[in-house]
């Protein structure tokens, strides 16, 4: 295992991912959500004309979407976004990646190449080495912890289903706002 330093120094590209979602700027968040859900992943590139121009997260969507009360099946990606999405080149070492999300307040970078899409490095990829970590304090000898009620479940997918139907409150994403 490598120490801190060798991590540091060592090039971005060794932690990105190279499968993520695009969507178009016209795609409805609610599409945009099911492919990131289908993909497994927190976030949607958004690309127009084969380059990106935003990114949209599952902050994005709880707060501009589901907050402000709009109809993720009608509202757009392109007005939910946040753009520009910043880059990175795969060459550049980890710590300045780390500094620049720092410094901007964000939490993902976009790969690049000669302006060309490579991936996408995470905050969650850098620390952990991986995308799906489950946090230690969740994990029990049975299964996984629910955070908000400690209902123990199988297995991190079920734990997602379970918090969409007891604490989110199923048919949210599909525009169902009777429970909000």
């Amino acid at each position: 295992m490598m120490d801190i330093r060798q991590t540091l120094d060592s090039p971005v590209s060794g932690f990105v991912s190279k499968d993520f979602v695009k969507v178009s700027p016209n795609e409805s968040v609610a599409g945009a959500v099911k492919a990131m859900m289908k993909a497994g992943t927190g976030e949607a590139i958004v690309v127009k004309d084969g380059r990106p121009i935003g990114i949209v997260t599952e902050r994005d969507v709880l707060y501009k979407v589901v907050a402000a009360g709009k109809d993720p099946l009608n509202t757009a990606v392109s007005t939910v976004m946040s753009s520009p999405v910043e880059s990175v080149r795969g060459d550049v070492r980890v710590g300045d990646a780390i500094a620049k999300m720092s410094k901007l307040g964000v939490r993902r970078l976009l790969v690049v190449k000669d302006e060309r899409l490579e991936g996408i490095v995470t905050q969650k990829r850098i620390v952990s080495g991986q995308e799906n970590v489950e946090l230690p304090e969740l994990v029990t000898p049975t299964g996984i912890a629910c955070p908000y009620c400690g209902a123990v479940v199988k297995d991190a997918s079920e734990l997602s289903k379970h918090m969409d139907e007891l604490h989110v409150g199923e048919g949210l994403l599909t525009g169902d706002r009777r429970k909000w």
